[in-house]
């Protein structure tokens, strides 16, 4: 079914994205979308044929309503062109679709999609069809919205009972949103493999999947300031730490990278030393250089972004990524949970040997199926509005691959230095929370390394 055939469906409603509003721009030879920011979107060229249909458009009505007030005004010929003009609205997500009965509006079809339209069912789906496990219904502002990463629309609404309104399960039943969609074996076999979660994620952090703003936005210019490049110094003791040797280019960089592997077996009698986790931290993640720089967003407002130079690459120079050193054994430095300063390039302690710290090491170990004894544990934990003050839609999967991006980063580190370095996939961020006393919505773990000294010989 394609937009044009909505002239077949009298309940399925035409109407003006929420917010926005057809007006002509400073020269009048073009329709623009004026937004409530004061900015204006050009549409097309102005047509005074349109004007009528575009007031009723503002308050919603079916489309062949919509078809048949520009025909009566100037043809079927002008009357064809709106509607396309129409169409290309929706696929610029500037449309919605309220779905009506006689009870009056149910529900509104918001598509995400270039390609969506919405359609109804022949009729209502029996009683027990649910929704499909991706569906996720939340509230949004003082409305319900139900959305799927499978369909390419949201529905909005301001009761669950229109869930129930024959009308939205016919519009639910041809769009996909539930248990019953039809799919090939293909398809069946790789959603079996989906978890909810993943693919939400997925979905939301590209673009093509739907029309919320995303990217570097800076929303909150104004608004909310900025954390700082560099996190606030932990109190405690402070234990400076050796820099690296400077003798770069010993080995060639294709050799290390040839070399390197995870290792979890070490040779015991040479544990890592405080020097070389000095070295590690400084090839890997000491601040080079502060830099202030002014960042706008789309309302046309400016403020001040402070960023850092590091050895590793990040997005948007954001720098969240902290590393928290857990020591289990570490000749020149006490067992127990640290914080590593990149500015300073020290150490600051938070804890010593704690059942915690033990705990830490030995969940480490169990992720690695009980083959690593980690030496140390770097907990890397992300001041994640460090992100999402910058970014719209893509913040998390951003610090997801900062945090890949470090790993590799320590992985080169280690191994030019002759350490043993492991990424391990998971960790206990509600533990770290404990220890630390951090919110976990403000700092938590994102990722986590082990360390040892040497390999051991084979």
């Amino acid at each position: 079914m394609s937009f044009v055939d909505l002239v077949r469906e009298p309940e399925i409603h035409v109407r003006l994205r929420s917010g926005g509003k057809i007006g002509k721009s400073g020269d009048g030879a073009s329709f623009v979308i004026e937004g409530a920011g004061g900015g204006a979107l050009p549409i097309g060229p102005h047509a005074p044929e349109f004007e009528a249909a575009n007031a009723r458009l503002a308050a919603g009505a079916p489309l062949a309503r919509l078809r048949d007030t520009v025909m009566a005004e100037a043809g079927a010929f002008r009357a064809a062109a709106y509607v396309l003009w129409l169409q290309r609205l929706c696929a610029w997500g500037l449309i919605e679709l309220p779905l009506m009965d006689d009870a009056g509006e149910r529900a509104v079809v918001l598509p995400q999609q270039v390609s969506f339209t919405p359609a109804l069912a022949p009729e209502a789906p029996a009683a027990e069809a649910a929704l499909d496990r991706f569906a996720c219904l939340r509230r949004d502002g003082g409305a319900w919205l139900l959305e799927s990463p499978l369909v390419g629309a949201r529905l909005r609404f301001d009761d669950l009972a229109a869930l129930d309104a024959p009308v939205v399960r016919r519009a639910l039943d041809a769009a996909g949103f539930l248990d019953t969609a039809p799919r090939g074996e293909e398809r069946r076999t790789a959603l079996a493999q989906w978890e909810f979660h993943d693919l939400q994620l997925h979905a939301h952090h590209r673009v093509g999947w739907h029309y919320d703003p995303i990217g570097a936005m800076f929303p909150f210019i104004g608004e909310i300031d900025p954390p700082p490049a560099a996190r606030a110094p932990w109190p405690g003791e402070r234990i400076p730490l050796a820099r690296a040797p400077n003798d770069l280019g010993r080995e060639p960089f294709v050799s290390v990278l040839e070399r390197r592997r995870s290792e979890r077996f070490y040779d015991e009698s040479r544990p890592i030393s405080l020097r070389d986790l000095g070295a590690l931290l400084d090839r890997a993640a000491r601040i080079r250089s502060f830099e202030d720089v002014q960042v706008s967003n789309f309302m046309g407002r400016t403020g001040p972004f402070e960023i850092t130079r590091r050895p590793y690459p990040n997005g948007g120079a954001s720098y969240e990524l902290e590393i928290y050193p857990i020591v289990d054994r570490c000749d020149g430095l006490e067992s127990g949970f640290y914080h590593y300063d990149p500015a300073e390039h020290e150490l600051a302690r938070i804890t010593g040997r704690t059942p915690e710290v033990e705990r830490v090491v030995a969940e480490a170990k169990t992720s690695t199926a009980g083959m690593a004894d980690p030496q140390i544990v770097l907990a890397i934990a992300a001041r994640f509005s460090r992100v999402m003050w910058k970014y719209k839609a893509i913040s998390y999967g951003t610090i997801l691959r900062n945090t890949g991006a470090l790993y590799q980063t320590l992985y080169l580190a280690a191994t030019e230095l002759g350490l043993s370095p492991c990424g391990i996939g998971t960790g206990d961020s509600a533990l770290f929370a404990h220890v630390t006393g951090l919110d976990p919505v403000v700092e938590g773990t994102v990722g986590d390394f082990i360390l040892g000294g040497p390999p051991r010989p084979s």
